[in-house]
């Protein structure tokens, strides 16, 4: 395969050093959209890519030992060309892919003598995915394989964004960040600019049908169902993949914990050692689901009990759930003392009519074989369920 051939997408935005001279570290690398190359063809970037972007840079993907930043070249040289600038954690802020970069010394020189006004990233789309120069078998899909920077970009019509979406926005007016799309949708549109075109463009979906007319602007025609069917598989198929090499990653890294344990032991006692710990983590998932057992169990026997005094009009009935969750957070002594008091409240005719139990009679609901075994096995009686059921029944 030729070096041509691995090369991805390219998106151009322009940038530019701030007043005093400092460069961006947090830059926006592209944006979601909908394009027809000629050379590339037609693809679209929607949020879903960018986060299976985050996800896939997380995991590794591209990056020399899994962990070490993406490259910053010139001229999209690839290995050829010294690193202007390093990406060292990427995120989607919005409609925005962005980027964590550190600057060379040479990309700084670059920049601040005004040799380069452009950076564009490297990327393999949906619909351009490149294979994985260690894996012929596999695809990469929504993966940032590095940036560039440019002075020949791919689009040369895109709106002009300030590379740092966080630092020198408003001091920068004049690079076309600020355009107000309804100061641009009242001109004619012979009297736009190339720029405002492209602005239109972008935001398409927030113009009428008669203002797309007017200003030559087609509407999506949107995917077919086939088409997002295949979308569905391979975002799903590339967020798998993404997660199991993390938590092949989480392994191996687990693994060398336990190697570092188990150093100067014999194989016998690392057997021993691993078994032991499995123990351990085993007792220790019992006792959690336990105490989330145990858990249960009371906020069941509480609702039961402040359901009954709500129907015999002493609460209301909407107050049951706010009691059951401060008696849950109470200590035991507290606990007490609430029921106690509760226990004390005089019975509210009112209330009680309102809440329409008719008494505090159970006998009107019935309880199956399987509820009454239940109730039996988990500590409860049988007018502890019908309690719950008719709180459950009140809702």
């Amino acid at each position: 395969m030729t070096k041509k051939q691995l090369k991805t997408i390219a998106l151009p935005f322009i940038l530019k050093a701030s007043a005093d001279g400092s460069l961006p570290t947090e830059i926006e690398i592209a944006r979601v959209g909908y394009w027809d190359t000629p050379y590339h063809g037609t693809f679209e970037l929607t949020h879903s890519d960018f986060d299976m972007a985050v996800l896939q840079f997380q995991a590794g993907k591209y990056r020399v030992n899994g962990t070490e930043p993406l490259p910053g070249t010139l001229d999209h040289n690839g290995g050829e060309s010294p690193a202007a600038f390093r990406i060292t954690n990427i995120y989607r802020d919005g409609d925005s892919l962005m980027a964590t970069v550190e600057w060379t010394e040479l990309g700084k020189e670059k920049l601040t003598r005004d040799e380069y006004r452009y950076i564009s990233f490297e990327y393999c789309t949906r619909a351009n995915p490149m294979p994985n120069p260690e894996n012929v078998n596999e695809m990469f899909v929504n993966v940032v394989t590095g940036a560039t920077l440019t002075n020949d970009p791919l689009f040369k019509k895109l709106k002009p964004v300030l590379a740092s979406a966080r630092s020198g926005r408003d001091n920068d007016k004049d690079e076309g960040e600020h355009m107000d799309l309804s100061e641009i949708r009242a001109k004619k549109a012979e009297e736009l600019t190339d720029e405002e075109k492209a602005f239109l463009n972008e935001h398409k979906a927030e113009l009428t049908d008669d203002e797309r007319t007017a200003f030559g602007i087609a509407a999506d025609e949107g995917e077919t169902e086939e088409q997002k069917a295949q979308r569905e598989a391979e975002e799903q198929a590339a967020k798998e993949a993404a997660e199991k090499e993390a938590a092949d990653k989480a392994a191996a890294e687990e693994a060398k914990k336990l190697e570092a344990s188990t150093k100067g032991m014999t194989a016998t006692q690392k057997a021993e050692f691993v078994k032991l710990k499995a123990s351990v983590q085993a007792l220790e998932a019992d006792a959690q689901a336990g105490r989330e057992a145990k858990r249960e169990l009371e906020r069941t026997k509480l609702t039961a009990t402040l359901q009954a005094h709500a129907n015999r009009g002493a609460i209301k009935n909407d107050q049951v759930g706010a009691g059951v969750d401060l008696l849950l957070a109470s200590s035991e002594a507290d606990r007490s003392k609430f029921t106690a008091f509760l226990d004390a409240l005089p019975t509210n005719e009112l209330l009680k009519a309102e809440a329409g139990t008719g008494g505090d009679n159970d006998d009107d609901v019935e309880l199956s074989k399987e509820e009454i075994d239940l109730a039996a096995k988990f500590g409860n009686s049988e007018d502890d369920i019908k309690a719950t059921k008719k709180a459950e029944a009140g809702k």
